[in-house]
């Protein structure tokens, strides 16, 4: 399962983060975001700093250099598997500090996104040439990966901090409960009832439909959101795609799935427990899967 999962996740992450070097678009779209906060991204970088020193301490990186992060990949090509998982979640570091929404921002980065992202389109042609091979695995995209990103892109904290929201994308998925396989079914079980699941479909132009419903980002998550507190248990989530369908899509669809029950785990678990959902115990969090179990399947 993870082998998959870090398949659609790898290459949403880093077609969002991949830019032009040559332009250095990745310190312009970090000063954006370092601009958009009262302290000029202080505690951000902050952030960045404790988080890499995290993966270095728990033996993931050997240190803060550039080649450190090709060796993931690398180890990655070798094993062909993801197989990291740090102790804490950048996501949710950041979220403490909170995610800017103001309008500079926003403008900030929609005009550097007008520039032409060389990098970018290299690792796009890259990975649609694995896909149409049918060769997509985690060996061969983090193969193309370094084909196209080399140690001295990974010295700037933006390629860094891609890398840190991929450990939390797998993270999510491997640890919180977002499973790609239907749960098995015997034949005495009722249990799971295909004709209650709640069909997501991405057509070609990445048009994202609920049962046959056309819909937008968040009118799709609040459909997840009813659909779950409605099932609970016997919730399944089905989601099909087209071949003209855009990875992007197809991840922004698999975090929503991700965002959403997270978000009714983390309420029931305050409900049940009075606690965060990472500060409980291992039969606790079992627990609260069993009534938001994520039975995802493709």
């Amino acid at each position: 399962m993870k082998k998959m999962t870090f398949t659609f996740l790898i290459f949403g992450i880093f077609t969002i983060f991949c830019y032009s070097q040559t332009l250095r678009v990745e310190d312009k779209l970090m000063n954006c975001l370092y601009q958009s906060y009262e302290d000029n991204g202080a505690k951000f970088k902050k952030t960045l700093t404790e988080f890499e020193q995290l993966l270095i301490n728990e033996k993931i990186l050997k240190d803060s250099s550039g080649k450190s992060y090709v060796a993931i990949f690398e180890k990655i090509i070798e094993e062909n598997d993801f197989n990291y998982n740090p102790s804490k979640s950048f996501f949710d570091m950041i979220m403490a500090i909170g995610i800017p929404q103001s309008e500079s921002f926003v403008k900030c980065q929609s005009e550097l996104k007008e520039s032409e992202f060389i990098k970018s389109n290299e690792l796009q042609k890259v990975l649609d040439s694995l896909k149409e091979s049918d060769n997509f695995s985690p060996s061969t995209v983090a193969n193309g990966i370094l084909t196209v990103l080399n140690s001295r892109d990974f010295e700037l904290d933006y390629y860094k901090m891609s890398v840190f929201f991929l450990f939390d994308a797998i993270s999510y998925v491997n640890d919180d409960g977002l499973s790609r396989k239907l749960p098995e079914i015997k034949e005495d079980d009722t249990e799971y009832d295909l004709s209650k699941a709640i069909n997501i479909y991405i057509d070609g132009n990445n048009q994202i439909f609920v049962n046959k419903r056309k819909v937008d980002i968040d009118q799709l998550k609040n459909a997840l959101k009813e659909y779950e507190e409605k099932y609970k248990s016997q919730s399944i989530i089905s989601v099909k795609t087209e071949r003209r369908t855009r990875y992007q899509t197809y991840i922004d669809v698999q975090n929503a799935i991700v965002e959403e029950i997270r978000k009714l785990r983390t309420q029931l678990a305050k409900e049940l427990y009075s606690k965060e959902l990472d500060s409980l115990t291992k039969e606790e969090k079992t627990e609260i899967r069993k009534v938001y179990p994520q039975n995802f399947i493709e």
